[in-house]
Formats: structure tokens, C-alpha cells, sequence
């Protein structure tokens, strides 16, 4: 009975279907796979290695700036994040963990996350733009073991890792279906 409730798919349906990607299927969303998704993992990271109040001071001495928005009380107390406030996140992440107990190797897996979020929104893609894309994901790989070192035990779970492969997908699905220019 467990296991009709919980979801689980031991052997899916298309398992054995030749030329069949599952992870082609759905359209690459930026909102929910990389903001809601990637960055939101991203930013539980970052406070389980500096700590969610060791974060939210970061943030709440940030100096106000044009078009980037001020936490005043930082970020760990909100409780229904949208889309634009993960992004306002994301624009000022990288200016806190500058000067933190964070390596060179933790803020570079950071660094290259968002630059892959932020190349996923141009709206057209050519073959150097891909490959930035391409470099920002294999400088993440190179570098995510810091988090796996730091922190606590990161459980990089299948939904992560489902997660992870429908990132890298971006590209690809960005060169098939001629959203690059060429």
C-alpha cells in the first residue's frame, strides 16, 4: 500500500522505448527550474554554510542601489517567495558571500550558477552564447564539491538530480528546437 501512495515509479512506462528522453518533454522554464528551483537550493546552501543569520546581516548591510531591491530584514524570515523576490536574491547573492568563510571554490559554484541562470533568459542563443552556458554548468560541476565538503550532508536527491539534467537540457533544448540563431 506504501508504495501505491507514495508515488514512486519503480520501472516507468518509457523505459524501454528507444529515443526517448523524458527530460525533452517539458519546456525549459526559467522561473520554476532555475529561480524557484536551482537558486532556491543555491541560497539554502549558502546559509547552511554561513548561517541563515550570518546571511541575513549580510543583506541588511547592503548599501540601497538602483534597481536592486533592499531586504531590510534579510531573507530567512520569508515564508512565500515569488518569482521576483528569488531574482532580487539572486542579483545581490554574490556581493554577500564576498569576504565570508566561503573558499574561492564555494563562491565560484556560485558565481556559475548564476551566470547560467542569467544566460538562460537572452532571448536568442547562438553557438557562443550556448557555450558559455556549457562553461558556466562545467565550472559548477567542477567546483559543487565544496558544498559537499562544507556543509552539512547535502543530499543531492534524485529530485535534485532530476533537477540537475533538466538544467542541462537548456542548451541543448535551445539548439534543437532553433531558438538559437545561427
Amino acid at each position: 500500500m506504501a508504495q501505491d501512495v507514495s508515488g514512486h515509479v519503480p520501472k516507468p512506462f518509457w523505459a524501454g522505448l528507444p529515443h526517448t528522453n523524458i527530460h525533452l518533454s517539458t519546456t525549459p522554464d526559467v522561473l520554476h527550474q532555475l529561480y524557484q528551483g536551482v537558486l532556491k537550493h543555491l541560497i539554502s546552501w549558502c546559509q547552511s554554510v554561513l548561517t541563515e543569520a550570518e546571511l541575513d546581516r549580510r543583506i541588511r548591510c547592503l548599501p540601497r542601489a538602483l534597481g536592486l531591491r533592499h531586504f531590510k530584514n534579510g531573507i530567512s524570515a520569508l515564508s512565500q517567495v515569488s518569482g521576483t523576490e528569488r531574482k532580487n536574491m539572486g542579483k545581490i547573492l554574490l556581493a554577500c558571500l564576498v569576504g565570508s568563510p566561503m573558499t574561492e571554490s564555494g563562491i565560484t559554484a556560485c558565481r556559475a550558477i548564476l551566470d547560467f541562470i542569467y544566460l538562460a533568459q537572452y532571448s536568442t542563443h547562438d553557438d557562443e552564447t550556448l557555450k558559455y552556458m556549457d562553461d558556466a554548468l562545467n565550472t559548477w560541476d567542477a567546483n559543487k564539491g565544496y558544498f559537499l565538503r562544507v556543509g552539512p550532508p547535502f543530499d543531492f536527491s534524485d529530485n535534485e538530480q532530476l533537477q540537475h539534467r533538466n538544467v542541462r537540457t537548456f542548451a541543448y533544448r535551445f539548439r534543437q528546437e532553433g531558438l538559437a540563431s545561427v
